[in-house]
């Protein structure tokens, strides 16, 4: 089976449109469409469901997809290793990251890796640790940069990160130089990240803390503004607010003891060559 056929089928897959994966991959809507019976004809069977709304893979495409997805990035792998031998860096570079690292840290590291390798080009995908491990196992990046459970992946260490509280200025809390997390107990409470459990609630969780669940934003800046106006508390990452303004209304804290979370970057089966650039460059930035 030649390449761009199962790339038409991934294509089709994630737009869920045949003129969609024509759009992405330079095709025209009728060329998708011959690709794909011509692949459903050896295989034997339908990879997707028609409609007037779009395509939808059906059960087997379903079963299909995620080979076909390692397919697919063992080619770009392959180009890239073939690039790399003629002397280039192209291609492109797929990376997830917790809204957090994305804006305080992350920039630093891409910009240098752009000045060294100026063809690749980079997509930053954002969600929650649990999100970003699903998707680094479909396939979906290339790798993701969390503090999740990384049992299961190959992990490179990048350092700590101190757990903060926001709070409204105006709080009671807020008066205190450090805060006990039990204090919190009972408080609105604003998620960031709500699709699966946080660092900071499996935290609180496990010393039967309960906040009260008032809000939840994908935003690490929106979760911010929303303190700021009062709306509850939240619990961040150090840094991540350097260089927001919140013109006094909202008090940042350390909490008592101090909390400190494990981030690292986790890949699956080999990298590409992009993908072993980014980690090289990303060490030589601590948090």
């Amino acid at each position: 089976m030649d390449s761009n056929r199962y790339q038409a089928f991934v294509a089709a897959v994630e737009t869920s449109s045949m003129s969609g994966a024509a759009k992405q991959l330079g095709y025209t809507p009728s060329g998708i469409i011959r690709l794909i019976n011509s692949l459903e004809a050896e295989l034997g069977f339908p990879l997707l469901a028609r409609s007037s709304s779009g395509v939808s893979p059906t059960a087997e495409g379903l079963r299909m997809l995620p080979m076909f997805q390692q397919m697919c990035k063992l080619e770009e792998q392959a180009q890239q290793t073939g690039a790399r031998i003629r002397g280039l860096a192209e291609g492109t570079l797929t990376i997830g990251a917790l809204s957090s690292l994305a804006s305080m840290w992350l920039p630093r590291v891409i910009k240098e890796y752009q000045q060294l390798f100026p063809g690749v080009r980079v997509n930053i995908m954002g969600g929650s640790d649990i999100k970003l491990l699903e998707m680094l196992e479909q396939h979906a990046i290339d790798c993701c940069l969390f503090h999740g459970d990384h049992s299961k992946t190959n992990w490179v260490p990048l350092g700590k990160q101190e757990l903060v509280a926001w709070l409204p200025a105006s709080s009671a809390l807020a008066k205190h130089s450090s805060l006990i997390l039990a204090e919190l107990d009972g408080k609105p409470f604003i998620r960031i990240h709500p699709e699966g459990e946080s660092f900071a609630e499996q935290l609180m969780r496990q010393r039967n803390i309960e906040p009260d669940v008032r809000y939840a934003t994908n935003d690490c800046f929106t979760a911010w503004r929303m303190v700021g106006q009062g709306l509850g508390f939240t619990l961040c990452s150090a840094g991540t607010s350097n260089g927001w303004s919140s013109n006094g209304a909202i008090a940042v804290r350390p909490l008592s003891p101090q909390q400190f979370m494990e981030v690292g970057i986790a890949t699956l089966d080999a990298n590409t060559p992009a993908v072993e650039e980014f980690i090289t460059v990303a060490k030589r930035f601590p948090l």
